[in-house]
């Protein structure tokens, strides 16, 4: 499936992201731990990084602890997980490292997408951005 059919996908995904669906993901960090951890794709590293960055950030978003950060970057990021924990994305899991090609497109385009909002909260936690890759 080529690039850009992944991210129109992924694009069409993120209108349908709301409060619930932020709940919803907030409640699977167990399984997204399990899922990076099982995982061992070098090439994703980066990703899990900031994956667990942004999960952070839902937390304090959520929390009202942290809300420099416009509602449209929230979606794409709990859309962007969304796609991550789904088995049956654009190309399935379950092919091994050619199953991820596709999480990392929308991953890359997502943490490209909101990297100033990424930025800001990293030096909001106090955080070194070298450990993100940003």
């Amino acid at each position: 499936m080529k690039k850009d059919r992944i991210l129109s996908t992924f694009q069409k995904s993120v209108a349908g992201i709301d409060k619930n669906k932020l709940n919803a993901v907030l409640t699977k960090e167990n399984i997204i731990r399990k899922k990076i951890s099982v995982l061992n794709i070098p090439f994703l590293f980066g990703f899990f990084k900031k994956i667990k960055l942004s999960f952070q950030l839902l937390k304090d978003y959520k929390l009202n602890n942290y809300r420099d950060i416009s509602w449209r970057s929230v979606t794409v990021l709990v859309a962007g997980i969304l796609y991550f924990l789904s088995p049956f994305d654009a190309i399935p899991d379950f092919l091994g490292v050619i199953g991820f090609t596709d999480d990392a497109v929308v991953l890359a385009f997502v943490f490209s997408s909101i990297r100033n909002e990424l930025d800001r909260y990293i030096v909001w936690k106090g955080l070194n951005s070298e450990d993100y890759g940003l």
